[in-house]
């Protein structure tokens, strides 16, 4: 006890001892007789890169003298990024006791800003009215206005026109750099790398375009002009593109992204071409007499077609001949609009008493990639009765007019049929008629035959009439299955005729028309899932296989990822796919948004006619906020960082300390009287233990 009490005399002791000593430092500061130079007001400043700042100070004498002759000079390190001067060369005459002057700094930033404020030391030197020097400095801290601020740009409205390059052809490649920062961009500088003359390279002027400055929220517009190997092989190709700036303080900053340029055909938006309401010609026509076969060519697609070539040939070029251009070109035919074409022939002196066919062919350029779109037949009954000769009074059966429903029919379906067929004599009849279709496709040799590509339905290939009269006609529906391994294109489908005259002379004729066929494509995805929810920010992967499990080639196909998701290559070209054929998919994309984000993998390809179809898979990820520390509590699992033990520890030590704080000033509040005569025991033991240690 009595320990106590003397550890606490000696700790007020200490306590004055410092009270008293402060006392007497302050009186030994004040000296009312001199004068004291010091900086007054803000001492932090802010300063502006890429002006020259004017900054205004205070200076104050705080001494009790008039202060002569002040001079000030700036002190600063070889290393700062600015230079810093007193206007006026530092000379400030005299201020008077309590007196002021105002100072301009002049500061300039020279060189890269790497910190946010920095200190500068004004020293002084002045005398007082017995000519006494004097010195001092004072520190001021210069703060990097909108150093804190992040600069930020994104390269906007990229785009490359046309749309997708052909080798050996050229595209403009344009955009614009957007500054969406707090700071301006200097010396702005955008350019190409990864180019090569035998891929994609520039097709005149520099690599690099020079943008000078690109205030806060300003931007600048590029452009540059490539062009394609003419040997490429269609892919999608990356080109870097670089950009090189100064920031505002002298910090250059270089960033790069990758722009994929695609040749050979972009699968999307593409053109599609058809022939609609064809307008044959109707009768019979003599030898040299004109005819003339017109169509709309309509464009169904979604872009414009370009460089289209439309082709007429009779199949028969020695029994008909045309009598204007047989081949017609159109530079561009935008999405839904319609151009008339129309052709004249004649028959020739080789023609004979029947009904020619005449063959349309349309090619043309869609998305940057030559496209041979189709082909359509006409047909036109042509009178010869000079080379029919002893046939010339015999009747004549002929395909007047024939048409297809649906117009282009599919592999492995059925489709109607319709003829009329015309006895094209003005006086004779025919009777007893038998009709009978034929196809022999041609394969690999020129002498093997497959089998019919069109089979009747619930019918015999073989059908009957009793008679035609002259000039009159007969219908004729048929229902047609095409098999389902018929390759897609046109055919040329036989109609054979058996027939008698009125005399009984037996008598055979063909015809030949053209269908169309498409053949089923089909792609098939392996299943794949999406995890029921993810993290904001957390990576997620998906890989799958897919299959063209259709009986034909696919071509230009595309994986896209649709959705508010960060992913290195949302769109990823394959090209052509072989019937059979499978292909591995895999890809990692990042959620920007939490909540339900939609999210689709696309896969898009054309079939042999251009159309184009899509396969897509559809989902909603489930995003959460990331998972702060707090969330952890409770979880057994998870293990505290050791900076979390650390405050722990710390938090559990002073609350201890402050109970025996507060233990130990609410037991002197409630007996003060008993603390007392402890003390006075403790000094009566500490004498005693004196008397003690004398004896």
């Amino acid at each position: 006890m009595r320990k106590r009490f003397f550890q606490k005399i000696v700790t007020v002791i200490m306590m004055l001892s410092m009270i008293l000593g402060q006392t007497t430092v302050g009186f030994a500061d004040d000296d009312s007789g001199s004068p004291k130079i010091v900086i007054g007001g803000e001492t932090l400043v802010n300063i502006v890169a890429g002006v020259e700042n004017k900054v205004t100070l205070q200076v104050k004498n705080k001494g009790g003298a008039t202060a002569d002759g002040v001079y000030a000079q700036t002190k600063t390190s070889g290393t700062d990024p600015f230079r810093i001067s007193v206007q006026g060369g530092g000379d400030l005459g005299s201020i008077g006791a309590n007196g002021y002057k105002n100072m301009t700094l002049n500061v300039k930033i020279t060189g890269e800003i790497t910190q946010a404020t920095y200190p500068v030391t004004i020293d002084f030197t002045y005398t007082n009215s017995n000519n006494s020097s004097f010195s001092g400095s004072e520190t001021i801290y210069l703060k990097m206005e909108g150093y804190d601020k992040e600069l930020s740009y994104k390269l906007d409205g990229m785009t490359l026109s046309p749309e997708s390059m052909t080798p050996g052809n050229s595209a403009n490649l344009s955009g614009k750099i957007v500054n969406n920062g707090a700071q301006e961009m200097q010396e702005v500088d955008i350019s190409l790398e990864n180019l090569a003359t035998d891929k994609i390279s520039l097709s005149g002027g520099f690599s690099t375009k020079h943008c000078g400055q690109v205030p806060a929220g300003g931007s600048a517009a590029f452009a540059f002009s490539l062009v394609a190997s003419a040997d490429m092989a269609a892919g999608n190709y990356p080109v870097t593109i670089k950009l090189k700036y100064v920031n505002q303080y002298g910090k250059a900053v270089e960033k790069t992204q990758e722009y994929y340029i695609n040749v050979g055909g972009v699968s999307g938006q593409k053109s599609q071409l058809e022939i609609r309401n064809m307008k044959e010609p109707g009768g019979i026509y003599a030898v040299n007499q004109n005819f003339t076969v017109s169509f709309d060519l309509y464009n169904s697609g979604k872009v414009a077609a370009k460089n289209i070539v439309v082709t007429a040939a009779p199949v028969d070029a020695a029994a008909v001949v045309p009598k204007s251009a047989s081949v017609k070109t159109v530079s561009q035919l935008a999405a839904g609009a319609t151009t008339t074409l129309s052709f004249t022939f004649a028959g020739t002196a080789a023609a004979k008493t029947q009904n020619y066919a005449i063959q349309f062919t349309t090619d043309y350029t869609s998305g940057g990639t030559a496209v041979t779109s189709f082909k359509q037949f006409a047909g036109v009954n042509v009178s010869n009765p000079d080379v029919d000769g002893e046939n010339a009074s015999k009747p004549k059966l002929i395909v007047s007019n024939y048409v297809c429903d649906p117009l282009i029919v599919m592999a492995g379906q059925e489709f109607d049929l319709n003829m009329d067929i015309l006895n094209t004599h003005a006086t004779k009849g025919a009777k007893n008629i038998k009709m009978f279709l034929t196809l022999a496709e041609e394969t690999s040799s020129e002498t093997e035959k497959s089998g019919n590509i069109f089979t009747p339905v619930k019918s015999s290939n073989t059908f009957y009439f009793d008679a035609i009269g002259p000039k009159g006609t007969a219908h004729k529906q048929l229902r047609l299955y095409v098999v389902p391994e018929a390759q897609p294109k046109t055919y040329t489908l036989t109609v054979n005729f058996e027939y008698e005259d009125s005399a009984g002379k037996e008598y055979t004729a063909t015809e030949l028309l053209g269908i169309n066929v498409k053949q089923v494509t089909e792609m098939q995805i392996d299943d794949f899932a999406m995890p029921d929810s993810v993290e904001l920010y957390t990576p997620v992967t998906v890989s799958f296989s897919y299959y063209n499990t259709g009986k034909v080639a696919l071509s230009n196909v595309m994986l896209k990822v649709e959705g508010d998701v960060e992913c290195q290559n949302k769109n990823t070209y394959i090209g052509n796919m072989d019937s059979g054929a499978s292909e591995y998919f895999e890809s990692t994309f990042t959620p920007n948004t939490s909540g339900e984000v939609p999210l689709s993998i696309v896969i898009s390809y054309e079939d042999a006619t251009g159309e184009i179809k899509e396969e897509r898979r559809d989902f909603v990820l489930n995003v959460t906020e990331p998972m702060m520390p707090e969330d952890m509590e409770g979880d057994e699992s998870a293990t505290p960082p050791m900076d979390m033990k650390k405050v722990m520890i710390s938090i559990a030590l002073l609350a201890l300390f402050g109970m025996g704080m507060f233990i130990f000033i609410k037991r002197q509040k409630q007996d003060p009287q008993k603390h007392i005569e402890e003390s006075v025991n403790d000094i009566e033991e500490d004498d005693d233990d004196r008397e003690d240690m004398s004896l």
